[in-house]
C-alpha cells in the first residue's frame, strides 16, 4: 500500500492477478507471457472533499517485429486522447482519470500478453 503525494488520505493497493508463462507446445515455437494487474485507489472518509486523480501505468513496448505485445483486461476504459494514445504506443503508458469522493474506492484493471519465438530472449525493462 502506498500513500500518494502529500495527502495521507489517498492510498493505492497493487495486486498481480495473473502471471503466467505458456511455453511452446509440440507444434509451436511461440512463448506467451501473460500478466494482469489490479490497483485499488482509496480515499479515506476523513478527506475534505472529492479528489481528481490521474493514474498512469505501463505495459511493455516492443522494438522488434518478432515480439508481439497486446493489451488485456483494461477496466475502466483508459484515456484515449491523441496524446494518451501516442504515449501508449511509443512509451507503453496507460492513463485513467478518476474522481473519488471521501470514503470511496475505485478498482483499475490492466494487463498485457507478449508472444515471441522461444529462441528469442526479450529483455523487459523500464522505458
Amino acid at each position: 500500500m502506498l500513500h500518494l503525494g502529500i495527502d495521507p488520505n489517498l492510498t493505492i493497493e497493487y495486486e498481480t492477478v495473473q502471471d503466467e508463462r505458456d511455453d511452446p507446445g509440440f507444434l509451436s515455437d511461440t512463448v506467451h507471457l501473460t500478466k494482469i494487474f489490479r490497483a485499488r485507489v482509496k480515499l479515506s472518509a476523513s478527506a475534505r472533499g472529492v479528489v481528481e486523480i490521474l493514474v498512469e501505468e505501463t505495459i511493455p513496448v516492443s522494438d522488434d517485429d518478432r515480439v508481439e505485445v497486446g493489451l488485456l483486461n483494461v477496466q475502466p476504459a483508459a484515456l484515449i486522447g491523441e496524446e494518451d494514445l501516442l504515449d501508449r504506443e511509443e512509451k507503453g503508458i496507460i492513463r485513467w482519470r478518476i474522481s473519488l469522493p471521501p470514503a470511496a474506492e475505485q478498482a483499475i484493471h490492466w494487463g498485457w500478453k507478449v508472444s515471441f519465438d522461444e529462441e528469442l530472449q526479450p529483455i523487459f525493462g523500464e522505458n
